[in-house]
């Protein structure tokens, strides 16, 4: 790749995406986001009265969902968006990296079914999963990118333009090697 700058990986990425079977992406989004969920497994705080799923519980049905096995994936979706919810609220940048990791892995989930799940916090959460322009796939990547380097998810073009807010080439480096991954595999 000739330009690397953080917009043409993007545009690399939603090529990719048009041109690759939904399996492979969902494949690929798996390998990205299964290693980051070891530190949301740690996490067995509960964030409800009655969660039907502890967050450790909900991370190993994730993985036997993801392995083909039948899981309540409504209740797998349900505790993942309700940690996102929970620890994006909190200021600790540590939390908002697991609140991240627990996002990326509900959408994973809901692009595996290939429908909406039911979630009890589906309501408050909705901002959070409206994203324009990119496709999902590109915009998971987008903060898995944030999200490797331990960061906040950030815009892009905002963190380009106060270069101060947090460690921008630390995720464009990020991305630029999942990218090239991920174009090496296709």
């Amino acid at each position: 790749m000739k330009d690397t700058s953080y917009a043409a990986l993007l545009a690399t990425l939603d090529e990719l995406a048009e041109r690759t079977e939904p399996q492979v992406r969902l494949a690929w989004l798996h390998d990205l986001i299964a290693p980051l969920l070891d530190r949301v497994e740690q996490e067995d705080e509960p964030l409800s009265d009655e969660p039907r799923l502890s967050t450790p519980e909900a991370v190993r049905e994730w993985h036997r969902a993801a392995s083909g096995e039948q899981v309540d994936v409504d209740a797998v979706y349900d505790q993942l968006m309700t940690v996102a919810l929970v620890y994006s609220e909190d200021q600790d940048p540590d939390l908002h990296v697991i609140s991240q990791t627990a996002y990326a892995a509900a959408i994973w989930l809901r692009l595996l079914t290939g429908r909406d799940l039911r979630s009890s916090v589906e309501d408050e959460v909705e901002d959070i999963g409206e994203w324009s322009g990119s496709s999902v796939f590109t915009q998971l990547i987008d903060m898995l990118a944030w999200t490797r380097t331990g960061q906040v998810y950030t815009f892009w073009q905002d963190a380009a333009a106060d270069p101060g807010y947090c460690d921008f080439p630390a995720a464009a480096r990020e991305l630029d090697a999942m990218v090239s991954t991920l174009v090496h595999r296709a």
